[in-house]
């Protein structure tokens, strides 16, 4: 493609000298001006040469070809787009929830999974880890479906041996 445009650039400049040179050493009067005439018809052939000698069914072949690959990097887009809104529903929603815990005095670990629901991902399920006696998890659970709308079936908890305290989320 540059090696086109080089030629391309090379066969205008060469086009301009000539012109140019053939200007200055034709005499004054009618001559010149067919000069100057024939001379700008010569750079005109010489700009509009590369869109004359197009092939009409390569160019077509790559707009297609282009199009193709502009519609599977657009899918692929959306599709990254789509799971980075999700893991970022889910880490906000999570660390929503730990701070809603810790306004209660309660010390856990949540995990939230988000589902497309429509045009954007919503919080689905909900897993709680953490020392939460019964009376806790009630609050939470409650605190949950007021903040998220997740009913209490789709909310999980567990006391876990593998929670540690100090990080919250």
């Amino acid at each position: 493609m540059l090696e086109l445009m080089r030629q391309w650039l090379v066969g205008i400049t060469c086009a301009a000298m000539i012109t140019a040179l053939a200007e200055g050493l034709s005499p004054p009067g009618a001559v010149r001006k067919i000069g100057r005439f024939t001379g700008g018809l010569v750079l005109l052939v010489a700009v509009l040469k590369p869109i004359a000698s197009v092939d009409g069914q390569a160019l077509s072949r790559a707009l297609t070809e282009y199009r193709l690959d502009l519609s599977a990097y657009s899918t692929r887009l959306e599709e990254e787009n789509s799971a980075l809104m999700k893991s970022i529903i889910e880490e906000q929603s999570a660390a929503y929830i730990v701070d809603k815990a810790e306004q209660l005095g309660l010390s856990c670990r949540v995990e939230v999974e988000a589902e497309a629901d429509g045009q954007w991902p919503v919080p689905w399920t909900v897993t709680v880890t953490g020392p939460l006696d019964e009376a806790d998890q009630e609050t939470l659970t409650r605190q949950i479906q007021a903040d998220f709308g997740i009913p209490a079936e789709r909310q999980f908890y567990r006391r876990g041996e593998e929670y540690e305290s100090g990080d919250g989320a």
